[in-house]
């Protein structure tokens, strides 16, 4: 979500040096500069309408990013455009707008989906089961780099896909906010069998991503069939923790 957010400095760089049709890799190498953790292979096109290729920002792949400026912003004071990101499994697009003078970042109608299976760092007996997210955020507000406010839904049917001993987990879907300056996407859903599941993403200035999810409620049959997934006790529920992301 916040792998927008480091790429828009593109944008911004040129829209500032009021210069449209600036070559994408002189503005690309504006971004470089300023953040030496973010990479490319290779630019083509220009600010108007251009492309990253192979786009990562530390340990973190993105993907490849085509920027489309909306010079009209500039008028209110905001540089901006639409930002679109391909992967390998992945699809992804935001409306993004930059204070010039201040007032942080907005992203709107931010659309995320793909093939979990594709996700660095899913635990190996989820990432098998070829499941699916989506991720919907109407808007989303970072000031100083932190995330001040979200507006939006998260949907994934990984579990949904799993069939360890007879156990099947429900599809997951919730809310997406800001808490302690990281983005957060927390899912929830009720197994046919009755386990409650909790599913918690951090997401962290730096691109450092975080889940944990939860399992309560589980009968002694869930507890064998989950253990086979990864899941580990916890008192009297079943947890997984896992970094994601990466390349």
């Amino acid at each position: 979500m916040r792998v927008f957010l480091i790429a828009v400095v593109v944008l911004v760089g040129a829209v500032v040096g009021g210069a449209a049709l600036l070559p994408m890799s002189m503005a690309a190498d504006l971004a470089t500069n300023r953040f030496p953790d973010f990479k490319f292979s290779k630019a083509s096109g220009s600010v108007w309408d251009g492309k990253l290729t192979q786009v990562s920002y530390g340990e973190q792949f993105i993907g490849d990013l085509t920027a489309k400026t909306d010079l009209m912003g500039v008028l209110g004071g905001k540089a901006g455009g639409v930002l679109s990101l391909s992967r390998e499994g992945f699809t992804g697009q935001t409306d993004l707008s930059f204070g010039l003078f201040g007032g942080g970042m907005e992203m709107k109608d931010l659309t995320l989906e793909g093939n979990t299976a594709l996700v660095p760092g899913m635990p190996a007996a989820l990432a098998d089961k070829d499941g699916r997210f989506s991720l919907q955020v109407k808007d989303v507000k970072f000031v100083d780099n932190l995330c001040e406010s979200a507006t939006g839904e998260v949907w994934t049917d990984t579990l949904a896909k799993v069939n360890v001993r007879g156990w099947v987990g429900p599809e997951l879907r919730g809310p997406v906010t800001c808490k302690d300056g990281n983005l957060n996407v927390e899912a929830r859903g009720k197994a046919a069998t009755g386990e409650d599941v909790l599913a918690t993403l951090t997401i962290s200035q730096h691109l450092d991503m975080n889940l944990e999810t939860t399992i309560s409620n589980a009968s002694p049959a869930a507890f064998a069939a989950l253990a086979d997934v990864g899941f580990v006790r916890d008192g009297d529920k079943l947890v997984l923790r896992q970094e994601m992301g990466g390349r």
